[in-house]
């Protein structure tokens, strides 16, 4: 019966309350095992959300996770100065934090999402500092370590209240939980674990809680601290278990204390720069804590870019580096050119079709900027050599081309009522990427949206990147398209 009822919870959860949280671990979670895959598939499911790209760079600026201020401009480049864990942490915490700010019972998510982020950042620095790998594994089983509780405060409704009431006189709480709900919301936590596949780690941390793995040991501990400072920094039980926490950590009294008070000093300026505030007032800190700085912020204000060098010169270095390092593919080397194209020419959207594998079509296959949902998907026209459009022509001829609001008597004839159709007319840019000389598709970009004009110097930016894209696929050979 018991197991009927997470059942149900479950269903409610994954497919009515937390569609945001969900869509977002399908995208960051589910990518491929390949690391330039994952890098350049976890690029672009973040570049095809504005919000979410607006938010990973405030992020990837702040002090938690760029302690040396080196300014990141592109999402690219956060992908890969930051690497794909610690991108990846981003994202999910991102979700999170949306999901909960539409909670019903606010008190009870904000208590919960203060203590999930504490745990998180002290088990992170616990993992760090016993020198483990993916110490943002870690962060993210501890973060997600009462997932279930967070998710039910969120949605519970009046089942939520009458918990609330048990919970008052109950002496604990998951005595409070059996009584209302016939389970405790921790089988929730490791049910929902299992249906987004969020974690092995925390799986490990919930089934096996005595374990000897030091990663499950660095989770538990971080909420050991968490839940036990929340009494007071001075109270018996955060005296044991610091005194745990300097066995495991081999630091004396006085450096285990600096460490865990730092790292809650730490929690509270990571929980607001995500912009759960009110969880960032109940991250209980030591007496000698001071306020943090306020976060450094990359802010894209405008809802169509608008031209900003600064993105070009940094797309055009991150192209650079991805061929120096020769560890890029065709999907990163395109994720980092149509960046470039849409945030730093200021383009309204920026699209790649691919050439089909008989070379007689073009498909869609990425796209930034506002479309309409399976436009990308959707995006199929003629491109053979018998064909007679202005794709084709790119194709053919190699050299980008800006069709303008009234184009010439020889390019009008190749504005077909199907390409019309397809991208709304002109004016527009196009151009071939090819590999060795070999097309594979054709980038095409506009700003007929915003009504914006388009200009020579952003034709001439436009172009470049275009030779720069060629240059790179080529240096690299190609690397693998998916």
């Amino acid at each position: 019966m018991a197991e009927k009822e997470v059942d149900l919870w479950v269903t409610r959860l994954v497919k009515e309350n937390m569609p945001i949280f969900a869509r977002t671990v399908q995208c960051v979670a589910g990518t491929a095992s390949r690391e330039n895959s994952s890098l350049s598939e976890l690029a672009w499911s973040i570049l095809e959300d504005p919000s979410l790209t607006t938010q990973v760079l405030k992020l990837a600026n702040s002090m938690y996770y760029n302690p040396c201020s080196k300014r990141i401009n592109t999402v690219s480049r956060a992908v890969m100065r930051l690497g794909f864990n610690m991108v990846k942490e981003i994202c999910l915490t991102i979700a999170l934090v949306e999901t909960v700010l539409s909670s019903l019972h606010k008190e009870k998510v904000a208590v919960e999402v203060a203590r999930a982020f504490h745990a998180a950042v002290q088990a992170r620095k616990i993992a760090t500092l016993l020198n483990l790998s993916n110490p943002e594994e870690v962060f993210i089983a501890a973060l997600l370590g009462r997932i279930g509780q967070i998710a039910f405060w969120c949605f519970s409704g009046e089942v939520g209240d009458r918990l609330g009431s048990a919970m008052l006189d109950a002496e604990r709480e998951d005595q409070a939980e059996m009584e209302v709900l016939g389970f405790k919301l921790e089988r929730l936590t490791l049910r929902l674990s299992q249906e987004w596949k969020l974690s092995d780690l925390l799986e490990s941390a919930l089934q096996n809680r005595n374990g000897t793995d030091p990663r499950v040991q660095s989770v538990r501990l971080g909420y050991a601290v968490a839940q036990a400072s929340e009494k007071g920094w001075d109270c018996p039980p955060i005296k044991e278990i610091m005194n745990e926490a300097r066995g495991l950590l081999h630091l004396s009294e006085k450096e285990t204390i600096k460490t865990l008070h730092e790292s809650a000093m730490a929690a509270v300026e990571i929980t607001e720069s995500y912009g759960a505030k009110n969880s960032s007032r109940l991250v209980p800190l030591p007496v000698e804590a001071l306020l943090p700085l306020p976060v450094q912020a990359v802010e894209i204000k405008h809802e169509y870019p608008k031209p900003d060098p600064n993105i070009q010169l940094c797309s055009l270095r991150d192209l650079s580096t991805l061929v120096t390092a020769g560890k890029g593919d065709v999907n990163m080397v395109l994720s980092i050119v149509l960046e470039g194209i849409y945030r730093g020419i200021g383009m309204d959207r920026v699209i790649f079709a691919l050439l089909t594998p008989d070379r007689q079509h073009l498909k869609g296959k990425y796209g930034l900027g506002r479309m309409d949902q399976g436009y990308i998907e959707n995006f199929r026209i003629g491109a053979g050599l018998e064909v007679m459009n202005i794709f084709g022509y790119v194709l053919r001829n190699r050299k980008p081309i800006w069709v303008t609001e009234k184009p010439d008597l020889s390019i009008k004839p190749l504005l077909t009522e199907e390409l019309s159709n397809l991208i709304g007319g002109s004016p527009f840019f196009a151009m071939q990427v090819a590999i060795k000389g070999t097309a594979i598709g054709v980038i095409c970009a506009d700003r007929n949206q915003s009504g914006r004009k388009l200009d020579e110097e952003s034709f001439e930016s436009f172009a470049f990147f275009g030779q720069q894209a060629n240059m790179s696929l080529s240096s690299l050979g190609g690397g693998q398209q998916n």
